[in-house]
């Protein structure tokens, strides 16, 4: 409880400070303002990734229960679903559509996208439907945007990111507590929810001079695409307050000072009940080129989906319905001579608080190389140090932890 009221403190401050989250996402994804007065504007991006890691095995095993895996190369140290250690894929292949209804003056708008590529998202499927939004801008101060679209959460999960996307891979505390997938039986049902869900929002910003305020609060179904399984709903809101140095609110790389906090709560079912799921977080983000900065901290409680246990191809998707986590992370970048970005990002995530031998925490350093070749083209190098801790864990459940390979990854990007 005490916890709940901290969250509760910030985000009341937070709309009376003078910094929030760089770049408005909400204006600049959800609405047509700065474009032209189009009814069509074609839209897309491809993400081809290799990545690599050593493939390290299992060696020196006691239990006799985990015995069979001797010699196994654990999940984390495979790419994809494959044994393989090595690979390369296409991740993202997404196409759509945006524009203004003709006559409206842009008061309605949409944006419509789908995904062809190997991503979490389209798990089981060879095309899925990511988005699918129309907002209303009639009232003042209170956009209405309904349809299937991102959550007001995380920062790294609510930009754009094959535009502002500083790494290859999502944080761990992105993947470990917001990309929601769903278990039955012990297996994934459909693919990742890419950060989305199918609900209503109302949001806007104010800004006079230099000081920008923001509001996001959405209500949505708890479920990615397709209709509501039950009558239980999801929670989610987001204050942001930005001291803006340049740029409108739908520039993707607005220059400014930022404070931003946002929580979600809602329910989920699993096996014969349903589950609180809670997440919030507050962070920091300073964009003022030729610098970028930023830090999140997140907490999480339920339905903590854990991935395979023993963390093994073939094992059963592990659940804590009742899990807690904590996490966050801080990174950097410069960019040199125009076209040269240098990052490094830390995060780190413990899993499973308070339940002994089951808490992993996991940490990855990851030094990063950008070149831009044009602002629709660039290629991407990062080196991801990675270490995963089972501190009460048994020895076998150490030996297997400490056997987590760094890895490598290479992405190139084209927009359109």
């Amino acid at each position: 409880m005490k916890h709940r009221f901290a969250v509760a403190a910030v985000v009341t401050a937070s709309l009376f400070a003078t910094a929030a989250h760089a770049a408005d996402w909400p204006i600049a994804m959800g609405t047509e303002e700065g474009a032209p007065d189009q009814p069509l504007r074609p839209l897309g991006f491809l993400q081809v990734v290799g990545e690599g890691t050593s493939g390290a095995r299992v060696e020196g095993l006691k239990s006799k229960a985990l015995s069979k895996y001797e010699g196994a190369r654990p999940t984390f140290n495979t790419v994809g679903d494959s044994d393989a250690s090595f690979g390369l894929t296409v991740r993202r292949a997404r196409i759509g559509f945006r524009g203004s209804v003709p006559s409206t003056n842009k008061q309605v708008t949409y944006f419509l996208s789908v995904e062809a590529g190997t991503a979490a998202i389209n798990r089981g499927s060879t095309i899925r439907l990511v988005d699918g939004a129309i907002t209303f801008s009639m009232l003042p101060g209170a956009r209405v945007r309904v349809g299937q679209f991102k959550l007001p959460t995380m920062d790294e999960t609510v930009e754009a990111n094959p535009i502002s996307g500083e790494l290859i891979n999502f944080s761990n505390v992105a993947l470990g507590l917001m990309l929601e997938n769903k278990v039955e039986k012990g297996v994934y049902v459909g693919g990742a929810y890419a950060f989305r869900d199918v609900g209503i929002q109302v949001f806007d910003t104010f800004q006079r001079r230099n000081v920008a305020l923001s509001y996001q609060l959405m209500v949505s179904n708890g479920r990615f695409g397709g209709t509501d399984e039950d009558n239980q709903k999801d929670v989610t809101g987001r204050v942001m307050a930005s001291w803006v140095f340049s740029g409108k609110a739908n520039d993707p790389h607005r220059q400014e000072l930022s404070l931003f906090a946002w929580g979600q709560h809602g329910t989920r079912g699993y096996g014969d009940r349903r589950y609180e799921r809670i997440r919030e977080g507050i962070g920091v983000h300073l964009e003022r080129e030729p610098i970028r900065l930023r830090a999140e901290l997140v907490y999480g409680s339920g339905m903590l989906v854990l991935g395979p246990n023993p963390p093994f191809a073939g094992e059963p998707i592990a659940v804590a319905p009742d899990g807690r986590a904590l996490g966050g992370y801080a990174q950097a970048r410069v960019r040199l001579f125009g076209k040269l970005l240098l990052g490094l990002r830390y995060d780190e995530l413990h899993r499973q608080l308070g339940q002994g031998p089951a808490l992993r925490v996991l940490r990855t350093l990851t030094p990063a190389i950008e070149w831009d070749f044009t602002p629709k083209a660039k290629l991407m190098f990062n080196y991801e140090k990675r270490w995963l801790g089972a501190p009460d864990g048994s020895e076998d459940a150490q030996r297997i932890a400490e056997t987590i390979a760094d890895r490598v990854l290479v992405q190139a990007t084209v927009t359109f």
